[in-house]
């Protein structure tokens, strides 16, 4: 299922220039040189385990895992986060538009870029008009902007589903000063933290319009996933355009001049496709998880639809997967299970990977043999949490975007689902409630064992909120944001097929009109006690982004293409 792009070049592993010279000179074996070698890996592996946790946010979802939780961030305090103030909001000029959804992506933080100017903290994020911006993270003043022309026409019309724009949220490589992107026209570009000059000469990693999700960047490999049937294959002459089947792209990185493109594709077609949009997701040994739509599951055919894949480093093959018995009832209903994206977490002796779907279920895998027997067999799975109405679509409901996990002081592991609509009837009684809740909410679960036995402890359930995107933790304290949009994907007065629906200009304008207000939200990640509320500051809306912590500041941004900065005043 891995495939190699033919047309980039492969590298050559080269070694530290002390073991070069030394090879050299003193002509030593091949195997006190890989001894040397495996050495020094160890001590740099040593080195990055003592190393401070970042208090900056350089990837979607903080880490490599997803997990959500800046572990360096101590400024602010379940004390302190009741003050939270407006700092600064910025317009950045990437028009919205209401068949473009995501007009900008979740924002990332880098702490203490060097710059002509001196040290910088910047935020940093990519707009649908394939705009890089780079905001002063103090001030909230533009400090570079760049923009790409994009040459390619799209061959489909634009809809809110496949909108021909980006919506990846890059990727930041601190050591090498860089910023990693995929402009519209599928290419990855490698631009400087501080000025945004390039790094590298474009690359083409995806098709052309594809819809791209979050980048992560493992051991100088840049991952995506694409999903949903955007984009356009190359034309041939005669044949009728296709649509794109949902892949999963591996960029190696190591060398710039030189790059390596292996691509695993997750089905023949444009279902299947992973698009939950944390992208991949780190597991054990620099393995990627990853989890995939509605879609037929046929291994035999290379057909992974509703399933959650471990592949390989560089996503060279696949090495282990879990489908739920009841796929193909998902794919009836449309509840996808990659609606959202793996989070992957230590618990105990074990690597657990959390996952979840539209259908409302949650799961707990164990990241060192996903399905055991007959690859369909969870180490734990809930009782439904959400969407009794089985809707996939009319309204948008169940678990979308990832779950956040979250390990306190005192060594207690809690997960965090982002509910879209109201609690299943089933839900097990939450230790503390805040009343009805319609919309949505943050449903937070303590994990428990007995002996090898997983379970889930419920914790606490939020008040309504409509629409929440995936929360993130912080010093004791979870953010999440009420992102106040439009789930019904076909209202009542359009009629036809599903395909006219998508495409009906009225579908666009409808899903665009929200229903409530982008709200910012700070709770004790504990008891769910409510700490802060942004209540009316913003007015406009959010679609498929996150909250950022970083820097004793919580960074959001809204579809009209305003960045917000929250913090305490000094």
């Amino acid at each position: 299922m891995a495939r190699i792009d033919s047309r980039l070049s492969c590298r050559f592993i080269s070694l530290p220039s002390y073991f070069q010279d030394k090879a050299c000179s003193l002509k030593i074996s091949t195997l006190h040189l890989s001894l040397a070698l495996a050495l020094a890996l160890f001590a740099q592996a040593t080195l990055a385990q003592n190393l401070p946790p970042a208090r900056d946010w350089t990837t979607w979802g903080y880490d490599q895992e997803r997990t959500g939780w800046n572990r360096g961030e101590t400024s602010l305090t379940i004390h302190n986060v009741s003050e939270l103030r407006l700092l600064w909001s910025t317009q950045l000029s990437t028009p919205p538009n209401g068949i473009v959804l995501s007009t900008l992506t979740a924002p990332l933080v880098a702490e203490g870029v060097s710059t002509a100017q001196g040290t910088k903290n910047l935020v940093f994020l990519l707009g649908a008009d394939d705009t890089v911006f780079a905001l002063d993270a103090d001030t909230g003043k533009i400090f570079w902007q760049k923009t790409f022309a994009n040459p390619a026409a799209p061959i489909w019309p634009a809809t809110w589903l496949c909108s021909n724009t980006v919506n990846d949220t890059p990727v930041i490589d601190k050591q090498n000063n860089i910023i990693f992107v995929i402009t519209g026209d599928g290419k990855l570009r490698g631009l400087n933290l501080n000025d945004g000059a390039d790094r590298m000469a474009p690359v083409n990693m995806v098709e052309p319009f594809a819809r791209a999700w979050s980048l992560n960047l493992i051991d100088n490999v840049v991952y995506t996933t694409i999903g949903r049937g955007c984009g356009q294959l190359p034309a041939v002459p005669g044949v009728k355009p296709s649509v794109v089947p949902g892949s999963v792209s591996a960029m190696d990185v190591s060398d710039l001049a030189n790059p390596l493109l292996i691509r695993f594709y997750t089905s023949g077609n444009k279902y299947s496709g992973p698009w939950g949009r944390g992208g991949v997701t780190k597991g054990p040994g620099g393995s990627i998880i990853t989890q995939t739509a509605d879609g037929s599951y046929d291994p035999a055919a290379g057909d992974f639809g509703e399933t959650v894949l471990k592949l390989a480093p560089k996503a060279a093959r696949l090495l282990d997967s879990f489908t739920p018995s009841n796929w193909q009832y998902l794919n009836a209903q449309d509840l996808d299970l990659g609606s959202a994206s793996p989070d992957v977490f230590n618990f105990q002796n074990r690597t657990l990977i959390a996952v979840a779907g539209k259908e409302g279920f949650l799961y707990l895998l164990d990241a060192a043999d996903l399905g055991r027997p007959g690859h369909s067999t969870s180490l734990y799975k809930s009782p439904q949490l959400g969407n009794d109405a089985a809707e996939g679509r009319k309204p948008g409901q169940g678990v979308w975007g990832s779950i956040t996990s979250y390990e306190t002081p005192d060594h207690k592991r809690f997960l965090y689902v982002p509910m879209w609509g109201p609690p299943s009837k089933n839900v097990p009684q939450f230790k503390s409630s805040s009343g009805a809740a319609p919309h949505g909410s943050i449903m937070a679960f303590q994990v428990t064992a007995e002996g090898e036995k997983l379970s889930l402890t419920p914790q606490w359930i939020s008040h309504d909120m409509i629409v929440p995107d995936p929360p993130v933790v912080a010093n004791g304290v979870l953010y999440a944001i009420q992102t106040g949009e439009q789930t019904v994907q076909s209202p009542a007065y359009v009629h036809g097929t599903q395909d006219e629906i998508n495409h009906n200009p009225l579908s666009a304008k409808y899903r665009s009109t929200p229903v409530g207000n982008l709200t910012l939200y700070a709770f004790d990640a504990e008891t769910g006690k409510q700490l802060y509320s942004s209540d009316k500051i913003i007015t406009d809306w959010v679609h498929f982004s996150e909250p950022v912590v970083a820097l004793g500041k919580v960074f959001v941004v809204s579809h009209d293409a305003h960045v917000y900065a929250f913090g305490l005043k000094h």
